[in-house]
This record gives C-alpha cells, structure tokens and sequence, in this order.
C-alpha cells in the first residue's frame, strides 16, 4: 500500500464536490499523505492532516516520494500528469469526469475500485511515448516533452494544402500534399489519428503510426511503422502560411522549411494501474460502441 499519493483534481472540469470529498476521504481512510493539486473550499479536505495542498505545478513538489497518481478529469489531465511525471515511473489511475475518458480506468462513484488500487491490487500497463526534436542548422533547436498521444503537423490560420516529406530511418517515405500529417503512438491511435482515418492498435503495442490529414490524393494512406523507427519531417512548406508542430495538444512551435522534425520512441514510458477486466478491446466496446 502507497504511503503517499499524489491526487490531481482539473479545474477547470466542472467536478461535483462530493465526487471529490469521496475519494479524499477513500485515501484518507488509508492514513496516506495526500499530495493535493486542485481547487476546493471543503473544509473536510483543507483541514485533513494528511493532506498537503500543492498551489504549483512543479514537478519536485507535485510528486515528492509519491508512489501512486490518482488523476480526476478527462484525458486531458492524465496526459498532463504523464508528461509532469514524466521518469518517475508512478503509476496514474485515471477517474473519469470529462466524456470519452478512454485513458481513465474508474468512473466517478467507483471508490470499492479505489480501494482496490490503493491495497496495491492492480496491474500495470506500460504506454510507448515519443521524443520530438526540432532540428534547424544541424542541430537540435528545441526538444518538447514526450507526448503519450500524438505529434501534428499543421498550418495557420487559415487551413491551405501544405507540402512536406516524410522519412523513415534515413530514407524517403513518401512526399505530401495534405493538410498536415498525425504521427502517434497506439495510445493515440484512438485519438485524432483514428478521427483523421488511421487504424487502431492495441494500445501496449509499441509501434509509430503516421496519418496524413486530408490527403491531395488517393494513393496516400496511414502507415503504422516498427517502434524503433526514426521518423522525419523535412521540407514543410505551406504557401502564405505557418507551419507548426504542436506535441499532446500543448506544446507546439513554429518550425521553417529548411528544419527537420525528428520523432522517436522515448526512454520514458505512461504507467497505467488497471483493475477491470476485458483490456483493449472492452475499453473500446465501453467507450466506443456506439
């Protein structure tokens, strides 16, 4: 059992307090030090002494000796937590409060399922992450955190066809006339790429797949590459427009024609604790099947 956890509550999702006082008080009825990231003004939550309110979000303080993330909110705020927890191999239990919730293994009033993950009673599902570095000069011009979901190439403000090369390990892929391209990991697969037409993967396989956006032809198609690949982007160029990368739908940057964007798997990995049954293709029956 976790002497100490780390509890992340969104706020900016509209989360019912009682929601929150219940898995407050679930952890707090294991005696674990709460490290508390969110807004309240429960009285049962600021006044618990084992609760610690973080105002910040600073890695080193967030995570301090926690062993256990337990995350409230959509997709969003567990990939958030994955990529500020990033190597330090915590497990993250996602509890739903956003729509799809496709990363969240509970649902909102779930706490018998909490209690479980907290006794220790769970196992782990590793998730491949992907570096992004933006290469201009030859050397390497900013590196952005590793993203769980996916890495886009797009344009702004106003969507024109864009023209780009996609290369894999070296040698020429295939050259582009589309409105950008998704390069994601199978956690992704289920995201944006699977919206833009590109296949799902079993989520814990490790591979890189590319989707094209609104491909200029019919011969352009997904392509799902080994995990090892080193994927690039080179020679990105949108008339009267800029091109940017934009990693998870937070970090992005304005990249020029004569850069390189260099994609490859990640040293770090997402750490999932899952209690139900069924895996992959459950989740997607509950979350998908419609």
């Amino acid at each position: 059992m976790p002497k100490r956890i780390t509890l992340i509550s969104n706020i900016k999702k509209d989360i019912p307090d009682s929601a929150l006082v219940s898995v407050m008080n679930t952890l707090d009825g294991f005696g674990c030090d709460i490290l508390f990231s969110g807004a309240t003004d429960n009285p049962s939550v600021k006044g618990s002494p084992n609760v610690k309110l973080i105002e910040n979000e600073d890695p080193d303080s967030l995570f301090d000796g926690s062993e256990l993330i337990v995350v409230m909110g959509g997709d969003g705020s567990i990939i958030e937590a994955s990529r500020m927890s990033r190597g330090r191999n915590i497990p993250i239990v996602g509890i739903n409060c956003g729509r799809l919730g496709y990363l969240a293994e509970l649902e909102i009033g779930e706490t018998d399922l909490l209690k479980k993950v907290i006794r220790g009673e769970y196992v782990t599902e590793e998730r491949m992450m992907l570096d992004v570095e933006i290469i201009r000069g030859g050397k390497v011009r900013r590196r952005l955190a590793p993203c769980l979901n996916e890495t886009v190439l797009s344009n702004a403000p106003i969507s024109r066809l864009a023209d780009f090369d996609l290369y894999c390990d070296g040698e020429a892929a295939s050259h582009y006339d589309a409105d950008g391209i998704i390069i994601s990991t199978p956690t992704g697969s289920s995201a944006y790429s699977l919206s833009a037409g590109g296949p799902l993967v079993c989520q814990t396989m490790e591979c890189i797949i590319a989707t094209p956006i609104c491909p200029h032809s019919f011969t352009l198609r997904p392509v799902v590459f080994t995990g090892d690949s080193m994927i690039e982007i080179k020679n990105a160029y949108c008339r009267m427009n800029r091109m940017f990368i934009t990693v998870d739908g937070r970090e992005n940057e304005e990249i020029f024609t004569d850069d390189t964007v260099r994609i490859r798997k990640s040293d770090a990995k997402t750490i999932l604790a899952r209690v139900k049954s069924g895996g992959f293709i459950n989740t997607l029956h509950r979350k998908l099947g419609k």
